[in-house]
Parts: C-alpha cells; sequence; structure tokens
C-alpha cells in the first residue's frame, strides 16, 4: 500500500517505514550526543541503544558526522516549522510572540528535549560547527521576524530576542519536572516574561 507524500508523489509502505526508522535513530543519538558531548558520543553506544549492531547503523549513516548532521538538520525543520505556523497564526505581534516563546519553552522541556543541547556543544568539525550555525540562524530568524514587529522603530528587537533564546535552551539545565509547574504551565510563564524584554 501507498499513500501520498508532499509533493504528491506515492511514498510505498517500505520507504515510509525505512523513514521512521531513521527519525527514531536520529532521536536516539540526539539523546546521546545532548547527555555525552559531541566528542564522546560513538555510534556504537547510539546502535547499542537502538538494539542495532553497530555496522546496522552505520548501512544508514556512514560517520558521526552523517548522523549528527541529519539529526540537527531534521529536528531544525520539524522545529522551525511548528515555529513559522505560530508566527503566521494571525493576531497582534506581541500575542505572537509570546506564543512563539511557548512554543519553544515547550520543544525543551517536552517535545525535542534534545534539541537545545545539540547548538550549544563544542564541534571540532569546522564544516559541521558553520552548518550548526547557519541553522541556528534559520531558527533563531523566526523569532527576530516577530519581535522586529513588536520593537517598531526602536530597532532593539535583536538583543531582546537572543536574550530570550539564550534563556530558553537553558531551561532543561534548571526546570524540575518533579516541581510544582507542569511544563505547560512553566512555558506560560516563561513566555510572559520574555516579552517583557521587548
Amino acid at each position: 500500500m501507498t499513500s501520498v507524500g508532499s509533493v504528491g508523489a506515492p511514498v510505498s509502505r517500505v520507504a515510509r517505514k525505512r523513514a521512521e526508522r531513521q527519525r527514531l535513530m536520529e532521536r536516539v543519538a540526539a539523546e546521546v550526543f545532548a547527555e555525552r558531548g559531541y566528542e564522546r558520543a560513538s555510534l556504537e553506544e547510539i546502535a547499542a541503544r537502538l538494539d542495532m549492531r553497530g555496522a546496522s547503523l552505520y548501512h544508514y549513516y556512514p560517520s558521526k558526522e552523517d548522523l549528527f548532521l541529519a539529526a540537527v538538520q531534521n529536528a531544525t525543520a520539524e522545529v522551525v516549522a511548528r515555529l513559522r505556523e505560530v508566527a503566521s497564526s494571525g493576531g497582534p505581534a506581541v500575542d505572537r510572540l509570546r506564543r512563539l516563546f511557548v512554543s519553544q519553552a515547550l520543544v525543551e522541556l517536552r517535545d525535542y528535549p534534545s534539541f537545545a543541547p545539540l547548538f550549544l556543544m563544542h564541534l571540532p568539525d569546522p564544516v559541521l560547527d558553520a552548518r550548526v550555525r547557519e541553522l541556528s540562524r534559520e531558527h533563531a530568524a523566526v523569532f527576530r521576524e516577530v519581535a522586529a514587529e513588536v520593537a517598531g522603530d526602536r530597532g532593539d528587537a535583536l538583543i531582546g530576542t537572543y536574550l530570550a533564546l539564550g534563556s530558553l535552551a537553558y531551561l532543561r539545565r534548571w526546570y524540575d519536572p518533579a516541581g510544582a509547574l507542569s511544563p505547560e504551565e512553566l512555558a506560560e510563564h516563561v513566555a510572559a516574561s520574555l516579552v517583557t524584554l521587548l
């Protein structure tokens, strides 16, 4: 049985299963990279967490660099698509910016907890590092565009935006899931505070 892909071409069941398997591999890889850092993470450890042999993982990703890049690119694509939907949802710019901050907080705390660490770690390969910086700018651009609407002629949107994104990137470091606030409640509180930066 086939389904229709995003551009109208049929997608076979086998291709769909392969894509799902690769997304799982990338999510698990992101967790390992986030926990251990780029240099200490290994394909063997990632494969073990997936209950695979290392050689099987190499069939999909010929190197650690390839797997890291796939993980960060695909996670960024998913997160940016989600944020763009919020940014274009209508209403006053300040409300859309607050909703963007809520969405990003939920990305960090609930939906993609390994996302932010991928952008904060040291990458020894300059080409890989440059690509991650480019993806980071693409992510930040969604916030900058809406923040610029909020700031208007004041022109101070850039600094406030980067302060907000820096704060959001470290939510996982101090948030206590056993604490008084759920991720959703904390996201609302944090977003309300961050909007005041602009």
